[in-house]
């Protein structure tokens, strides 16, 4: 074979034979079956000018074709010092790269860059001369610089441009084999994988990079060519690409975690854009609580617009807010923040825009409602959400009605209305936020008429557009959008998942416990997934940072035929509203799951994710029959799928030992009164007592009036008692439909702050607790603490806080009907006529609760979740906001 000199101007380095201090790049060719175009290469390399030598190192990756190495072997006898030859074993491409990657780092101590050149493909004389440019001039974390791909053989071109994004390219590999890498890189230890023999090991090998902290640079107009042909190595791999996919995800799980994506989301490609007036400037955040990047409007509809012509190429957020600051802090001050984020986030599937109203409640509720069509309620809502590209094209309408009619009393049904219940005095109401989207799309159509035409690129694009990486790329770890909340630096984040939440017993439990770990450090959150509708008391925010609801999603799909057991299994895991609730659950370090249903489904998932996950197991349930049912039954069923169960009782634990879930997972975490009270308080309880030992004795019941708590008995011993007791009943039904039996005495409404809880438990002698099933009833331990004695069915785990006789009655339920209630007739009786000893099992009552407290109860299960999710360091805080003024400023 003649090989052809290659061209020499007065600016060229002579060819005869280099030192190895002279090579400043190193081509790596590995060579395979391709004889004849291996000279094409080579002669590529031998061609590049510039001030920097390059050296070709061909690797025959066991060719079974001599011409292989008779063509490597005859440029370096042209060209000592240029061109080598490399051979081994045949292991494939990636291991031919690393062979060469070696040699290279060995031989040429002044090398600086790499490059891998395969033997089909060309150079143009200025790529090398252009990447090392590049590199000299990028920051430190630039790894690599990548060239568009220009193809020859095939005749497509297409582009790489823009800035790079991991995000995207956890979904799209756009960086070719052909780039060049700082020598840095591979001394750090990064090489191809060599079990990597189906292909994919360049996106592999780019993946890796970004896992370690490096990013790559476009190179433009690099000069790299392509050659594409039908059938290929690529070819052949895209037919494996499930399989290929599945390892690569597989192999880089770290770069999927939900807050690596979260921040990754956060650095590249935020998800809203906030217009706030009083601000005087746009905001670009993924976490609308957050700073994020401060752009002046003109900036931020330049950005709007690059992203418009290059999708692919250049990012702005899909979504825009326009509000208040003042509505912001009014949201987060709340607790809901991220909630109407995520909710109006799902309503712009469908809708071009989502209103949000503020609807002031003197109740203690928190509700939120989705009724569908907004009507007249744009005009008011203090704040709107709407799609940066339905606005774009509304800009580009010489007459747009629908934006048009959002001034009318009815607007078109394409606009959505979130309706926010707070507790407040006066609503929330204000044109600002409508006036600031008119005015937007009035500023965009301006600047769509003086950019009259969009230029049309000669390249073609096949990347994931910029607007959406962020939510296919959590689509890869089986997510919907993550929850729009970053963590907290120095904070751990908890969240307790629950069906449905009022002022019952359990949900005092989940408050107390939450309150007790927000003390600790933890950032707390609630997450009720069956209900749009929660009672919250004064001491809600004590307890919660966050709370958000979520219902109508097909939370309640349970197929009770065929489960485990007969305990009901969840059809939600499978549904595709699950992937979207997975994104909220998903960026917490534990989730704590008390008996909600449809979130058994979601926790092994979860854990797959890295988040600890836990059971809140309460009571076992009865049926109407006495049949055992309810909640353990279903957790023994999803045992598989949690770190640990928290068990309220020794009881409930040994119940799960029995079903089969094993004991080091159960963790045994008592009940303690469900608020704090003053020592003083307790003590003027039992000497008002002791004063008034003559009175008639004063009965209480206190909870709901529902079947489970034994309604029908209460009724019954208060018509069959002693007519001089004095009977106090508090509550209402909660659960049960259809009429309550008649009491025979008032019925009061249920009290929820603590001094009117102490003052009823300090009215009262007796507290009555007829149950039909119970867990460890709060009520019995807060009545305890003030000195009133507790008659109750021995059922659930009550046994476990009140010794018969002693500082209580127990009256036995496995009897008939007709004996329980003549047990707590007698009960009653007993203690009315024995006042000493009325006052000595009140007395010892609050002597044993007096010890017990949810910082002691918690105790070793806090310790444990230190063990598990160990405490950072607090990090420094978030830089305050930094302002943009022109689109180039702006990572794209």
């Amino acid at each position: 074979m003649q090989l052809r000199t290659p061209p020499r101007d007065a600016g060229d380095l002579p060819l005869e034979a280099r030192s190895a201090d002279e090579i400043g790049v190193a081509v790596i060719i590995p060579a395979y079956r391709q004889p004849g175009l291996l000279p094409e290469a080579i002669l590529s390399v031998l061609e590049q000018q510039g001030p920097v030598l390059a050296a070709a190192i061909v690797v025959d990756d066991g060719c079974p074709e001599p011409e292989t190495a008779r063509t490597a072997l005859d440029f370096a006898a042209a060209y000592p010092g240029r061109v080598f030859l490399l051979r081994r074993r045949n292991g494939g491409l990636s291991a031919a790269r690393n062979t060469g990657i070696d040699f290279a780092l060995s031989a040429f101590p002044a090398c600086r860059a790499l490059h891998f050149l395969d033997a089909d493909n060309r150079l143009h004389p200025h790529v090398l001369a252009r990447a090392l440019a590049a590199l000299d001039a990028a920051p430190p974390g630039i790894g690599w610089v990548y060239p568009d791909i220009d193809e020859f053989g095939g005749h497509a071109h297409w582009t790489t441009g823009g800035d790079f994004s991991v995000l995207q390219m956890l979904t799209c590999n756009y960086c070719d084999a052909g780039s060049v890498i700082r020598r840095e890189m591979a001394e750090a230890g990064l090489r191809f994988d060599e079990s990597m023999r189906d292909g994919f090991e360049d996106w592999d090998f780019w993946l890796s990079a970004a896992g370690r902290g490096w990013r790559g640079q476009h190179l433009p107009a690099a000069g790299f060519l392509y050659r594409r042909r039908p059938e290929s190595m690529l070819a052949a791999s895209e037919r494996l690409r499930p399989l290929l996919l599945g390892q690569l995800q597989r192999k880089h799980a770290a770069l999927l975690t939900p807050r690596r994506l979260l921040a990754l989301e956060a650095e590249e490609a935020p998800r809203f854009a906030l217009h706030t007036p009083d601000e005087g400037a746009v905001r670009l955040v993924v976490d609308p609580g957050t700073p994020g990047h401060s752009l002046t409007p003109a900036a931020a509809r330049e950005r709007l617009l690059a992203a418009m012509e290059r999708p692919a190429a250049a990012q702005h957020p899909e979504m825009l807010c326009f509000t208040e600051a003042a509505t912001l802090d009014l949201l987060a001050k709340a607790g809901v923040l991220h909630m109407v984020f995520w909710w109006a986030e799902r309503l712009l599937r469908e809708a071009q825009v989502v209103a949000l109203e503020i609807v002031p409640t003197q109740e203690p509720v928190l509700a939120l409602e989705r009724p569908g069509r907004a009507d007249g309620h744009v005009a008011g809502a203090p704040l709107l959400l709407a799609r940066s590209q339905v606005l774009w094209e509304a800009a580009g309408d010489p007459s747009p009605r629908w934006i048009e009619s959002l001034q009318d009393p009815q607007p078109q049904p394409i606009t959505a209305l979130l309706r926010l219940h707070l507790p407040m005095e006066a609503p929330v109401s204000s044109p600002i936020a409508l006036r600031l989207l008119l005015l937007e799309v009035a500023a965009l159509a301006r600047l769509r008429r003086q950019r009259s035409a969009l230029p049309a690129g000669w390249k073609q694009e096949y990347r994931t557009p910029r607007g959406r990486m962020a939510a296919e790329a959590q689509a890869l770890a089986g997510l919907g959008p993550i929850l729009p909340r970053l963590p907290q630096p120095g904070r751990r984040e908890i969240g307790f998942l629950l069906p449905l939440f009022s002022f019952a017993g359990l949900e005092k439990v989940v408050l107390n416990q939450a309150a007790l770990l927000r003390s600790r450090g933890w950032r707390t959150h609630l997450i009720v997934l069956g209900t749009g509708r929660i009672q919250r008391g004064a001491d809600f925010t004590r307890s919660f940072d966050s709370v958000l609801l979520i219902d109508g999603l097909g939370e309640n799909a349970v197929a009770w035929e065929g489960g485990y057991f007969g305990a009901g299994v969840s059809h939600f895991g499978g549904s595709a509203a699950a992937r979207d609730v997975l994104g909220v659950l998903a960026g917490l370090d534990v989730v704590v799951n008390v008996h909600s249903l449809a979130g058994q489904a979601l926790m092994a998932p979860l854990r797959r994710l890295g988040v600890r996950t836990f059971g809140g197991l309460h009571l076992i349930e009865h049926g109407p029959h006495g049949e055992p049912r309810g909640t353990p039954h279903v957790q023994a069923a999803y045992e598989h799928a949690y770190d640990g169960i928290m068990v309220i009782s020794e009881q409930l634990r040994d119940w799960c030992v029995g079903a089969g879930i094993p004991p080091r997972k159960l963790h045994l975490v008592r009940n303690a009164p469900g608020y704090p009270t003053r020592p003083a308080r307790v003590a003027a309880a039992l000497a008002a007592r002791q004063r008034h030992r003559h009175r008639p004795l004063q009965v209480l019941f206190l909870g709901r009036l529902d079947w489970q708590k034994g309604l029908d008995r209460l009724a019954e011993m208060i018509s069959r008692g002693d007519a001089g007791l004095r009977w106090r009943i508090v509550g209402r039904a909660v659960l049960e439909e259809g009429p309550a039996p008649e009491l025979g005495v008032p019925v009061e409404p249920p009290v929820f702050r603590p001094e009117e809880l102490d003052e009823l438990y300090a009215w009262a002698d007796v507290l009555v607790v007829p149950s039909r099933f119970e867990g460890v009833p709060l009520v019995v331990l807060e009545a305890q603490r003030m000195g009133c004695a507790v008659i109750a069915t021995d059922v659930g785990a009550v046994a476990e806080v009140i010794r018969d006789g002693e500082d209580g009655i127990l009256v036995p339920h496995h009897q008939p009907e007709e004996a329980i209630i003549a047990g707590f007739v007698a009960a009653l009786a007993r203690l009315a006529a024995d006042r000493a000893g009325l006052q000595a099992m009140g007395a010892a009552a609050a002597a044993r609760v007096a010890r017990a407290g949810w910082a002691q109860t918690m105790q070793d299960f806090l310790a444990h979740l230190d063990t598990l999710v160990p405490p950072e360091i607090p990090a420094r805080p978030l830089p305050e906001r930094r302002t943009m003024t022109h689109a180039t400023d702006v990572p794209a």
